[in-house]
């Protein structure tokens, strides 16, 4: 099968994560293509094939839709397979000057509904939540999946060290995370993996708890498999999500995950491992179920053994196949 991904790059985080390894997976024994920009080519495998594109030029531009139908002339493939409406509506629109309309799959990231992603042939949400905004011809449920692999202890030195990973961005919650942090009764350390507009504010919000010494916001890593790995408690403060990347692969690799009661956590986790985010109290709450976790740590990774238990569940391997098999309904 010839496969041609979209992406609109923006920086490396969860969408473009699934995407990649998408890509890198179904390689392996499809052709496959990706539409996206040269700052992705690090990260993906020998196999695929990158076309740099722009996918911020005027969507509704006569000359760019036909000089993007040229190029989906050029590759040909069985089926688009969009990551965003941004991409999603370039690849209609350009199909007007095609004498053949290639099927299109839309994948939905995140609970928000959007009108125009009903031009895609095939909507794929990525949680039950993600399910109820997806609002193209035809919908069904395919959850993220994440590669493994094998991870390094990083001997942090001894703490109760804590992770958080995603995006710098309101929509995690890392600022209620770090004054819930200012609250609990325990020694740890605490590191944000990632990168975002929120870093100064972040950083700012920090020194004015007198944090400096215990919460760090590390960066992009390329190894956050290794950080979970080394770390005791992994925590997902987002106010809003589709299917964390970052909870799978904390399932994969972690001792033990508390998240906010969002999407599909609770069914994923468990009621022990979620806290409320949403009320005014959400800090306080959130610094209880820290306090919580660590007094009786022991007994939070048994009970998460249970969900690890689960992991393939959640592995690139099925991902892919649930993919490839709902592409063969367009074909």
């Amino acid at each position: 099968m010839k496969i041609l991904h979209t992406l609109h790059w923006i920086q490396f985080a969860g969408t473009e994560k699934v995407c990649v390894d998408l890509c890198n997976e179904m390689s392996n024994d499809h052709q496959l293509y990706l539409l996206s920009q040269e700052n992705i080519r690090p990260y993906l495998n020998d196999k695929v094939e990158l076309i740099d594109f722009n996918f911020e030029k005027n969507r509704y531009n006569p000359l760019f839709l036909y000089q993007t139908a040229q190029l989906l002339e050029k590759i040909s493939p069985d089926i688009i397979h969009c990551h965003n409406t941004k991409e999603l509506e370039v690849m209609k629109y350009a199909q007007v000057f095609l004498s053949k309309k290639i099927p299109i799959v839309g994948t939905r990231h995140n609970p928000i509904l959007k009108k125009k992603f009903s031009y895609a042939d095939l909507g794929v949400a990525v949680s039950p939540e993600t399910l109820e905004y997806t609002n193209a011809k035809t919908n069904l449920l395919i959850t993220n999946g994440v590669k493994y692999k094998n991870p390094t202890d990083l001997s942090f030195p001894p703490s109760f060290n804590m992770i958080a990973v995603g995006r710098l961005a309101k929509v995690k919650g890392f600022d209620v995370l770090i004054k819930a942090l200012s609250k609990v009764d325990f020694d740890f350390k605490m590191r944000i993996i990632g990168e975002g507009e929120l870093k100064k504010e972040l950083e700012d919000l920090i020194h004015s708890l007198d944090l400096q010494n215990k919460v760090e916001l590390v960066g992009f890593v390329k190894n956050v498999n290794d950080y979970l790995y080394s770390s005791d408690l992994q925590i997902i403060s987002s106010l809003e999500e589709g299917l964390s990347l970052a909870l799978i692969e904390g399932i994969f690799y972690g001792k033990a995950i508390i998240a906010s009661d969002i999407a599909n956590h609770k069914e994923l986790l468990g009621e022990r491992f979620v806290f409320d985010i949403e009320k005014s109290n959400n800090t306080e709450q959130l610094a209880q179920k820290l306090n919580e976790v660590h007094e009786n740590y022991q007994e939070f990774v048994d009970l998460f053994s249970h969900v690890k238990a689960r992991k393939e569940d959640f592995s690139i391997e099925k991902m892919a196949e649930s993919y490839l098999e709902a592409y063969q309904t367009l074909i």
